[in-house]
C-alpha cells in the first residue's frame, strides 16, 4: 500500500513532514535542533553522573567510572549502530510512501533486536572482570568499574528498545519528540542520582542504576508515542500471518545495514579500548583527567553527531525518493552548519576550559592541568570530525556501507598506532592526539569516496 495522500502522510499526526521538501538547509537545521537538544539532556545527566561522582566519592571513583567508557561504548555503540541502520531503512521506504512495508519493517526490526539483546547478554556479562583485568585496570578502582558495567549491561536490552524507537521516530520525520522524552529522563536520572549516591550511599552502583532507570523511561515512552501516534508501524493480524515467511528475506535487508553501521562503531571502540589500556598505564590521575575531558568532548561532539543523524535521515529519505540531485545540496549546506558549530565548540574549550575541568576533579590540580590540554586537542580538530560524519551519515543513508567501514578500520588502525607508539613515546600528549588523527585518518578517504559514489549516481537527464 502506497501512502498517496498527503492526508494519509500527516493524517492527525500519524506522519511527520517529509524531509524530500522545502529549502534542505532549513529543513536540516530545524530537523537538527532539536536531536541536539536531546543528545544534550542525555549528556548532561552523562555529566551529572560524572559530577556526582567525582564531587561526592572522589577521583578514584571517578576514574573507576571512566575506565569503563571505552568498553561500554563498544556494546553500546554496536546498539546504537544496529538500530541506526534499521531506521535508515525506515527513512528510505517513508520516503517512497510504502506503509506496507514501513511496518514491515518496524516489526523485524523489533524481533531482531531482541535477539541482538539476548546474545550480546551472553557474550559480555561473563567478560567484565577478565577484560578490566586484560586491559591493566588499577587495582584500586577495579571492583568499582566491574560493578558499574555489570549493571550498565544488565540494562541493554531496554536501552537497545530505547535506540531503536528513538530512532524510528526520528526516521519519520519527527525530531521533537523524542527531545522531549530524553528531558523527562534527565531530570529523572539526576534526581536518582542524588537519591542513590548521596541519600542511600549505594556509591557507583548507584549512578549505574539511575542511568538504566532513566532509559527504561525513555523506551516507555517511545513506545506509548508510537502505539498513540503512528499506527502504521504497528504489526497487523496479516502481518504476523505471513510474517514467518518473509522474515528472513526482510531480515537479509535490515541485518546488512544495521551490521555493518554497528561494526563501524565498534570497531572504532577497538581502538580506544587499546588507548584505554595504554593509559591505564599512566596512573589513576591520567584516567581522571581524561574521564573529566571526555564529558567535555561529549559535549563538543553532540552538535556534530546532531547534524550527523539529520544527513543519514534526509538522505535516506531523499534516496528512496530518488531526489538525488537535492542530495547533493543538503549535504554542501551540512557541513557549513557543521563547522559553525565546531568554531563555537573550539572557541568554548580554548577559553572556558579551566572552568569546566573543575567541575569533575575535586581538588586534584594536576588533574585539572592534564584535562584542559586533552580538551585543547580535541577543540583544534574538531572539524576533521564534523566532515567525516557528514560523508559516513551520507553514504549510510544511501545503503553503502563498505566505504564507511573501511574508513572505521582506518579509525581504527590509528588508535593502534597511538596506544603502542605514540603514548609510549610523548605519554599524556600521545593521548590527546589519538581522537585528532583518527579522525584525520577516516575523514580524507570518506570524502574521496562520497565524491567518486555521487559522480557514478548523477545522471545527466537528472533534473530534480
Amino acid at each position: 500500500m502506497k501512502i498517496t495522500d498527503e492526508g494519509e502522510r500527516k493524517g492527525g499526526g500519524v506522519f511527520s513532514k517529509p524531509m524530500t521538501e522545502g529549502l534542505p538547509g532549513k529543513v536540516l537545521l530545524l530537523f537538527t535542533l532539536p536531536i541536539m537538544a536531546g543528545d544534550f539532556f542525555r549528556l548532561f545527566y552523562s555529566m551529572a553522573d560524572a559530577i556526582i561522582v567525582g564531587q561526592t566519592l572522589g577521583t578514584v571513583s571517578l576514574a573507576a567510572v571512566g575506565c569503563t567508557t571505552p568498553l561500554l561504548s563498544f556494546v553500546l555503540g554496536f546498539s546504537i549502530g544496529l538500530t541506526a541502520g534499521f531506521s535508515i531503512v525506515l527513512a528510505q521506504r517513508f520516503g517512497a510512501g510504502d506503509t506496507q512495508a514501513l511496518r514491515f519493517s518496524f516489526t523485524a526490526s523489533l524481533v531482531l533486536c531482541g535477539a541482538a539483546a539476548l546474545l550480546l547478554l551472553a557474550l559480555f556479562l561473563p567478560l567484565v572482570r577478565p577484560i578490566l583485568a586484560l586491559l591493566n585496570t588499577p587495582a584500586e578502582i577495579k571492583e568499582e568499574a566491574a560493578s558499574y558495567m555489570l549493571i550498565i549491561l544488565g540494562g541493554l536490552p531496554v536501552t537497545l528498545v530505547e535506540f531503536l524507537l528513538s530512532n524510528s521516530i526520528r526516521s519519520l520525520g519527527d525530531s521533537r519528540t523524542p527531545l522531549y522524552f530524553q528531558i523527562a529522563a534527565s531530570l529523572v536520572n539526576i534526581t536518582l542520582d542524588y537519591c542513590f549516591i548521596l541519600i542511600f550511599h549505594w556509591g557507583v552502583p548507584g549512578a549505574a542504576i539511575a542511568t538504566v532507570i532513566a532509559n527504561f523511561c525513555v523506551a516507555t515512552l517511545c513506545a506509548v508515542h508510537i502505539v498513540r501516534r503512528y499506527p502504521q508501524l504497528l504489526p497487523s493480524r496479516d502481518l504476523f500471518r505471513s510474517f514467518f515467511p518473509k522474515f528472513f528475506p526482510e531480515a537479509g535487508i535490515l541485518l546488512p545495514l544495521g551490521l555493518s553501521m554497528g561494526f563501524q562503531r565498534s570497531i572504532v571502540e577497538v581502538g580506544n579500548i587499546l588507548v584505554q589500556r595504554a593509559m591505564n598505564g599512566l596512573g589513576a590521575l591520567s584516567i581522571a583527567a581524561v574521564a573529566a575531558g571526555q564529558r567535555i568532548r561529549q559535549l563538543n561532539m553532540l552538535p556534530l553527531f546532531a547534524v550527523s543523524v539529520s544527513v543519514s535521515v534526509f538522505t535516506a529519505q531523499n534516496y528512496g525518493a530518488g531526489k538525488t540531485k537535492r542530495i547533493y545540496s543538503g549535504i554542501r549546506q551540512a557541513c557549513f552548519i557543521a563547522l559553525g558549530f565546531c568554531a563555537l565548540m573550539a572557541l568554548i574549550n580554548f577559553s572556558s576550559g579551566h572552568l569546566l575541568a573543575p567541575l569533575f576533579l575535586k581538588n586534584s590540580p594536576e588533574a585539572e592541568a592534564l584535562a584542559i590540554r586533552y580538551i585543547r586537542f580535541i577543540g583544534a580538530a574538531l572539524s576533521f570530525l564534523a566532515l567525516m560524519l557528514i560523508f559516513r551519515s551520507a553514504m549510510q543513508g544511501m545503503g553503502k556501507n563498505i566505504s564507511p567501514t573501511l574508513c572505521s578500520a582506518l579509525e581504527t588502525a590509528m588508535s593502534v598506532v597511538t596506544a603502542f607508539f605514540l603514548v609510549p613515546r610523548f605519554g599524556f600528549t600521545g593521548i590527546c592526539l589519538a581522537n585528532p588523527l583518527s579522525w584525520i585518518a577516516s575523514g580524507i578517504p570518506l570524502y574521496i569516496a562520497f565524491t567518486v559514489f555521487c559522480r557514478q549516481l548523477r545522471t545527466p537527464a537528472e533534473t530534480r
